[in-house]
């Protein structure tokens, strides 16, 4: 009945309800009719074709959707204690530290702790900080620091900014100027360095084309397919140089900035000791690199 009733809430429709809850509609009717005698209210009133909510089905609903996330969380548990996990890790990750930073670290993380499940969300940098605040997961990696004040950040591992072009660029004759000058510059794909690149360039007064694309992984597609360059972090190409997609360009007189992994936890809270366990692994591999 409470699934009905959260469902009805967001739909607002005996049908569509039904149909989102593979019900006949029918049934819904019978749900809803079954909660408001058993709580004592009416929840929805309706005039016509039209449904609505009373002021005790606002209330109510506040409560049934923690009640049901409650009840979901506790069959997830059980259910991950049947399947032999003792513990969870929460990680909230932005995409380039997913694709990049985080593979080696998981294959090293649950090669120790085969019991802990591990859960992996993904969104980007500016939001990691507020949603490790928020309790959605319990350690974060981004590419930009925290300004939340409910969360604490230390820098991971830093890595160098390259210019990456197509491989049908020769590195060894090309002169980054005369690229820039011909080559869309594929920016805004990193959060933390591109206005110090823009003005360093415009200081030196070159030519150049900007495009913002917002994704590292978007503009390294285009940068394959020949279409343009640009500044990225080197970890977020190797592989693609390695395979030889693409390839770094000297700028011998550009000084540019270093780009940085970064760790967020939550401040004055205590966390579980799987996630404690992947923070010491995170210092491990800090150290040896």
């Amino acid at each position: 009945m409470l699934r009905t009733f959260v469902m009805m809430t967001k739909e607002l429709n005996f049908h569509r309800a039904a149909e989102r809850l593979y019900l006949a509609q029918p049934t819904v009717t019978v749900h809803i009719r079954q909660l408001e005698e058993h709580v004592g209210y009416p929840l929805f009133e309706r005039t016509g074709r039209k449904v609505r909510l009373t002021a005790a089905g606002e209330r109510f609903r506040l409560h049934a959707d923690r009640i049901l996330e409650a009840h979901d969380e506790a069959l997830s548990d059980l259910a991950r204690w049947k399947a032999g996990y003792d513990d969870r890790l929460d990680l909230l990750l932005s995409p380039l530290c997913a694709e990049h930073v985080l593979p080696p670290l998981w294959k090293k993380f649950m090669t120790r702790h085969p019991n802990v499940e591990v859960r992996i969300y993904t969104t980007r940098s500016p939001s990691v900080g507020p949603g490790i605040a928020a309790g959605r997961s319990h350690v974060g990696l981004a590419r930009i620091p925290s300004s939340h004040p409910d969360t604490e950040t230390r820098i991971l591992n830093e890595d160098e900014v390259v210019l990456i072009a197509p491989a049908s660029i020769d590195p060894e004759t090309a002169d980054y100027r005369d690229l820039l000058a011909v080559q869309p510059l594929l920016t805004k794909n990193h959060p933390e360095y591109w206005e110090e690149i823009i003005h360093q360039l415009h200081d030196h007064q070159m030519l150049i084309r900007p495009m913002p694309v917002s994704q590292v992984h978007v503009t390294r597609r285009l940068i394959a397919e020949g279409f343009g360059v640009s500044f990225l972090p080197r970890l977020a190409i190797t592989e693609d140089v390695a395979a030889g997609r693409m390839v770094v360009i000297p700028t011998p007189d550009l000084r540019l900035p270093k780009s940085y992994t970064y760790v967020i936890t939550p401040r004055n809270k205590d966390l579980p000791r799987a996630a404690l366990d992947f923070l010491s692994l995170l210092e491990q591999d800090d150290s040896h690199s």
